[in-house]
């Protein structure tokens, strides 16, 4: 077994078929991994580790190398924010022949390059509970200089009817009819004024995206700088999977306005949500979960089997899907001064943090103080204040 690196554009080509053989997920899809290492300026390069068995790929592990910083939060407060030259490996980065041996042969290669100071510290974003490469990690990372108490969360996903069902096949009696009375109470809230637009395939993504960013700008997302942004990445990456037949975004058009979206692409057989957003205003008519069921079956009537949430806990992923996993980002760090500061300051404010949730959810307040603080950082709050 033989171990290499991968760092430039053109040495990445020579593993294409191995690569495109293997991808199975719109993150870690070949192309769409060289479009965002040449998009975002803080990517250094590319960084794929190769494992090769007779001179034939047999395992990668896609990353970046790039010159970021680390911020740690308390709830939505950040703060610090320290500077430093960090391996990304990207959401199902690990591709190909996947076993217990290749898993911990890649930790402790990952961890001779921090010793040899190729970086700060190498992130490992939402590995589920059952990869390998995360039992690796509590197998083979160095005991101080790799976490190993994770802060998990939730990935949920939605089976799909087949065919012509219904996606409310999949609640009970009661929760249908509340989900009816939604539906029904926002049709004829705006009668005759109302209509969904189902996007498969764009002719002028920049159009696309002005609209979607009219209603993501009055979003609480926005007050947090996540979500949709209409900037030069996301504009090239939509046109990308829409080029490609993949693009799916479902618009609630109310007297000739989008004032709520769903955004996302198909990728095999399961819908993966990209953003979503609706204008505040429209709240009491519950736009989101109208337009998830909306979108469910008109997915499921393509052929679609899985709708894939996304990542982060959310009271509407948990009602609505019917499968999850557990995630959680690891980090390992280098045995530096920069490496010792970074793992300091990110476990002391993360002791912080848990510290704060769990006596806020003692005292039954941590719901009421998020919906407080989003109205707050929400635009269309503070437009109307």
């Amino acid at each position: 077994m033989k171990i290499k690196t991968i760092r430039d554009m053109e040495e990445l080509e020579t593993i294409r078929p191995y690569w495109e053989g293997w991808q199975c997920h719109p993150n870690s899809d070949f192309e769409h991994f060289k479009l965002v290492c040449k998009l975002r300026p803080e990517i250094l390069c590319p960084y794929v580790i190769v494992i090769e068995e007779n001179s034939q790929p047999r395992l990668l592990l896609a990353g970046r190398l790039e010159q970021t910083s680390f911020s740690p939060a308390i709830g939505y407060f950040r703060p610090v924010r320290i500077p430093a030259k960090v391996l990304v490996i990207i959401y199902q980065g690990l591709l190909g022949e996947k076993s217990v041996e290749s898993a911990e042969a890649l930790v402790q290669y990952l961890w001779s390059l921090v010793v040899a100071g190729e970086a700060d510290a190498v992130v490992f974003h939402n590995l589920p509970d059952h990869s390998p490469l995360l039992s690796a990690l509590l197998r083979c990372g160095p005991r101080w200089w790799c976490e190993k108490k994770f802060a998990w969360s939730m990935h949920w996903t939605m089976n799909l009817p087949e065919g012509h069902g219904s996606a409310l096949q999949n609640f009970g009696s009661k929760h249908r009819n509340v989900i009816r009375k939604k539906q029904r109470k926002l049709e004829s809230g705006f009668p005759n004024n109302l209509s969904w637009r189902w996007i498969t395939k764009c002719n002028d993504v920049s159009d696309l995206c002005k609209r979607l960013e009219a209603v993501a700008a009055g979003t609480y997302q926005r007050g947090l700088a996540v979500g949709f942004s209409d900037n030069e990445e996301k504009c090239l990456r939509y046109e990308f999977f829409s080029n490609r037949g993949q693009l799916r975004v479902q618009e609630l058009v109310i007297k000739n306005k989008v004032e709520a979206y769903w955004a996302g692409t198909v990728y095999g057989d399961t819908y993966y949500v990209d953003e979503t957003g609706f204008n505040p205003n429209l709240s009491p008519y519950s736009p989101g979960t109208v337009g998830l069921i909306r979108m469910a079956e008109t997915l499921a009537r393509e052929g679609v089997k899985i709708f894939d949430f996304g990542f982060g806990d959310a009271v509407y992923k948990s009602r609505y899907g019917n499968q999850y996993c557990r995630e959680a980002t690891v980090r390992l760090f280098a045995p530096t001064t920069k490496g010792f500061a970074l793992r300091s300051s990110i476990g002391f404010i993360g002791w912080l943090n848990n510290l704060g949730r769990k006596l806020l959810k003692q005292m039954k307040m941590l719901d009421r103080l998020k919906k407080q603080w989003r109205r707050q950082i929400t635009p269309h709050s503070k437009d109307e204040e």
